[in-house]
C-alpha cells in the first residue's frame, strides 16, 4: 500500500476512511513529515494497521532516520499504535497526559472503555500501554533534518491534546488531530474530558496562526486557505456556540 503525496515534505501514510492508504477502518489519518534528511510520523492509528503504516513509510524514508512519532492526543485511533511504533525503534513524543495514559493503557482516562461498549471498536481491542520518551508541552520544538517542528498545546476535544505546525515552502501547515477539520468543524464527544470552555480558546488562539494547510486527523484535508474554516470556527466559539460538529448522531 503505497503513501500517498499531499505536499511537499508530507505524505499520508495511514488512514482509516482514504482507499489508497487504508490500513485499518478505526485507525485515525497517520501523516509522514520528511525533508529529505529528517522528520516525524504524526500519530500511529490504532495498532491494528501498524504494519501497513511502517512500510508505507520505509517507501519515502528509513524509519530509524525519523525523530519519532509525536502522539497529539491518547484517544486509542491516534495512540493505539504507539507501542508498535516504539518496537519499530521510533521514540514516542507526546504530552505529559498522554504519557500518563499510555504507560499502563489506561482505557477509563482515554475513554477506550466506553467507545467500545459504544460498537466504536471491536470487543477485544485492547490498548497496549506504551513509554513516551520525551514529554512535549506548549511551544517545544522537535528537530528534525532541515525541519523545525512546533508542538501547541491545544485541548479541548480532550486534555493534553497536542497539534503540530511545521513551515514549509512559505507556508504554515497545521497538523491538528481531533482539534480542527475541514470547514471549520471541531469534534464535540460526551466524554469525561471533552470540555468546551478549553475548546474554545484553543481554536480562537490558532485562528491567530495564519494556518495555509490544515492536515486533520479524519477527513479531508485543506491545501489552501485553511485559516477562513479556522476563524470561521473561532468565530462561532467568540458567539458562544460550538461550531458544526464532525460527529452526528
Amino acid at each position: 500500500m503505497p503513501a500517498v503525496p499531499l505536499l511537499d515534505s508530507v505524505w499520508l501514510v495511514g488512514s482509516g476512511t482514504h482507499p489508497d492508504v487504508l490500513t485499518d477502518p478505526h485507525d485515525c489519518h497517520c501523516y509522514l513529515v520528511w525533508d529529505g534528511t529528517g522528520g516525524v510520523l504524526v500519530d500511529t492509528g490504532t495498532g491494528l494497521g501498524a504494519d501497513a503504516w511502517l512500510a508505507a513509510v520505509a517507501e519515502v524514508c528509513d524509519p530509524a532516520r525519523l525523530a519519532g512519532a509525536v502522539v497529539t492526543h491518547y484517544h486509542a485511533d491516534h495512540a493505539g499504535g504507539a507501542a508498535a511504533a516504539r518496537a519499530a525503534g521510533l521514540p514516542i513524543l507526546a504530552s505529559a497526559e498522554t504519557a500518563a495514559a499510555l504507560a499502563t493503557g489506561d482505557e477509563t482516562r482515554t475513554s477506550l472503555a466506553a467507545a467500545r461498549a459504544a460498537g466504536v471498536y471491536p470487543p477485544d481491542y485492547r490498548l497496549s500501554p506504551a513509554t513516551v520518551d520525551r514529554v512535549l508541552g506548549d511551544g517545544d520544538t522537535v528537530d528534525a533534518g532541515g525541519l523545525r517542528i512546533e508542538i501547541v498545546a491545544a485541548p479541548g476535544h480532550c486534555d493534553g491534546h497536542l497539534v503540530v505546525l511545521v513551515r514549509r515552502a512559505g507556508r504554515t501547515i497545521l497538523l491538528s488531530g481531533d482539534c480542527l477539520f475541514a470547514g471549520g468543524r471541531v469534534s464535540i464527544q460526551a466524554i469525561h474530558d471533552c470540555r468546551l470552555d478549553r475548546y474554545a480558546e484553543t481554536v480562537i488562539a490558532l485562528a491567530d496562526r495564519e494556518v495555509d494547510v490544515l492536515l486533520p486527523g479524519h477527513g479531508d484535508p485543506v491545501l489552501r486557505d485553511a485559516r477562513a474554516g479556522i476563524g470561521s470556527a473561532a468565530e462561532s466559539f467568540r458567539r458562544l456556540v460550538p461550531p458544526p460538529n464532525l460527529l452526528s448522531a
